[in-house]
């Protein structure tokens, strides 16, 4: 028992995706947020899974448009009854049925990416000899990586099947009489291999191998790419061969570069060797290409709820009152996920409480500072915006006492409806995003000079706050290291500009482009099975979406 509790503390400090956050969540909550669920369900198009003609062992995934254009993450949404690939041959307990799938097909099962389960990637930073001759170890230094990998030969936990709820599944079906033990072994090796442990009790919780504290905060990770070939797009790197070779690949310092400070490389962007990179000053040949994302489109995707898509309800640019107030609830809610979620009580009482309502308030002062109030009137008040939740919810949260609000918790009930709700709030970034393009691309020039502070203080306030501790490690690392934080101009399309490129650089990192984590998925696997979705978004097209001419 005592093992458990430290994986679990373990890994509560290096969550990443929202199931694992919920994960977290008593079961009274997590009941809530199912029933919660299946109305979300219902907006991306009620989509289920069924059997097929041909037998009773095969699924059927669909291709439903959702909100009105098909995604290819349609299979992956965790509002719906999912679907995914599955990783390997494998046996699973659907209900009280058996279902044997083949790598590749279709599987009634749901994994925080679009092949389930998540599988290993080999990382050779430690096993140096990993890579083929056509490949280079590809080094990423990071600050932290968390859980991703980093169990017993690169597998990652899965909290929905890992625990004592799928093993009384398989328990319950391998009794029976009439189930063989050739069935019976398959499920089980199946789910071993899914949790990367053969040790499970019903009481107790599962004990994952290869765990240990050093391996779950490592730094550093290696993993095998494919040299880039002729005529594909690349980044100038150091030699790798002569006297002075380095051991890894790193990107070459040059007067031209964006890049020049010569770190490693994070993107499988480096030329096979006899092949040469031209450079990002070589207009004839660009050094990367991609699609253009259509517009007035939110992707479903692994991780996130995008049933809520202002854009593909509105016919003209922009947002009307009530998209802007529910953005606002949205990012209203904004704080580190692994040290308080709304969905939990320790959020709104108790000895956090102070610190997250201190956040709430700069939140909503940094969107009074940018609010278009010519386009959708004025912001409401703090206590306005307070009562509104409230309303929704059925239970002023933040007024109970700490013993009120964690027995409610424990149990079916209003509070733990209320924590369910509220924690769905926070599981739609795509209205934070909305918002903060609505609000910028709306910006008079010259502004104010309380809105340049704001815009400031939205880039620092989102690397310090947003939900997920992934995201904001990318917002950090890759965007304000790189592009630095807004302008200090007063001119509003600089900082419409800005807010274009940083999301860009940020969606480029996402679940919804890859089809699941970066460090499991590359972009260019995500693209070959069809499972991710374009992220580039040119700015004229944002201009479109959310620009109001007046």
């Amino acid at each position: 028992m005592m093992f458990w509790v430290l994986v679990v503390m373990l890994l509560a400090e290096s969550l990443a995706s929202p199931s694992e956050y919920w994960a977290l969540a008593t079961p009274a909550v997590r009941t809530a947020r199912a029933q919660q669920g299946l109305e979300a369900g219902k907006a991306l198009g009620g989509r289920t899974l069924r059997s097929d003609n041909a037998t009773e062992s095969s699924v059927w995934c669909g291709r439903e448009k959702y909100n009105g254009a098909a995604g290819n993450m349609w299979y992956a949404n965790p509002f719906t009854t999912a679907c995914s690939k599955a990783s390997m041959d494998m046996a699973y307990a659907d209900g009280d049925k058996v279902r044997f799938a083949k790598k590749g097909d279709f599987i009634k099962m749901q994994c925080d990416n679009w092949e389930c389960p998540i599988p290993p990637v080999v990382d050779c930073y430690f096993d140096r000899n990993a890579c083929k001759a056509d490949e280079w170890c590809m080094v990423i230094t990071h600050e932290k990586w968390g859980a991703w990998a980093m169990g017993k030969n690169g597998h990652t936990p899965n909290f929905e099947l890992c625990g004592p709820t799928y093993y009384s599944e398989i328990e319950k079906i391998t009794s029976q009489s009439d189930v063989s033990n050739a069935t019976a072994e398959a499920l089980k090796l199946t789910r071993d291999r899914i949790c990367g442990s053969r040790t499970v009790g019903v009481a107790n919780g599962i004990q994952l191998e290869g765990y240990s504290e050093e391996k779950l905060w490592k730094p550093s990770h290696g993993r095998c790419v494919k040299y880039r070939q002729e005529g594909q797009s690349c980044i100038p790197t150091l030699a790798t061969q002569g006297r002075f070779a380095n051991a890894f690949v790193r990107r070459q310092q040059t007067e031209s570069t964006k890049y020049p400070n010569g770190g490693t490389m994070e993107r499988p962007l480096a030329c096979a060797p006899g092949l040469v990179c031209t450079g990002a000053n070589f207009d004839v040949l660009p050094s990367t290409c991609v699609k253009e994302r259509p517009k007035d489109l939110c992707y479903a995707g692994p991780w996130w709820d995008s049933s809520r898509c202002p854009r593909t309800s509105l016919r003209q640019p922009g947002m009307d009152r009530q998209w802007a107030l529910e953005s606002l609830q949205t990012a209203f809610l904004l704080f580190p996920g692994e040290v308080a979620s709304a969905m939990h009580c320790k959020y709104w009482t108790g000895p956090l409480a102070p610190f997250t309502a201190e956040v709430r308030k700069v939140t909503y002062n940094i969107f009074q500072a940018l609010w278009p109030t010519h386009l959708v009137g004025e912001i409401p008040t703090l206590p306005e915006l307070y009562a509104s939740m409230w309303r929704q919810t059925g239970v002023d949260l933040a007024s109970l006492s700490a013993e009120e609000c964690k027995l409610g918790e424990d149990r079916e009930g209003n509070i733990a409806d209320a924590l369910a709700l509220a924690g769905s709030w926070t599981n739609r970034p795509n209205l934070l995003w909305s918002l903060i393009h609505f609000v910028m691309h709306n910006q008079p020039s010259p502004m104010s000079g309380n809105a340049v502070a704001a815009s400031t203080a939205l880039a620092s306030h989102l690397s310090e706050n947003f939900w997920c501790n992934d995201c904001r490690g990318f917002f950090t690392v890759g965007v304000l290291s790189v592009v630095g934080l807004p302008p200090q101009s007063t001119d509003g399309e600089a900082h419409a500009k800005y807010w274009n490129l940083g999301h860009n650089i940020a969606s480029e990192h996402v679940a919804t482009t890859r089809g699941g984590h970066p460090w499991i998925n590359t972009l260019e696997a995500a693209q070959d099975e069809n499972a991710g979705n374009p992220f580039y978004v040119p700015y004229e097209t944002s201009v479109d979406m959310w620009h109001v001419p007046v």
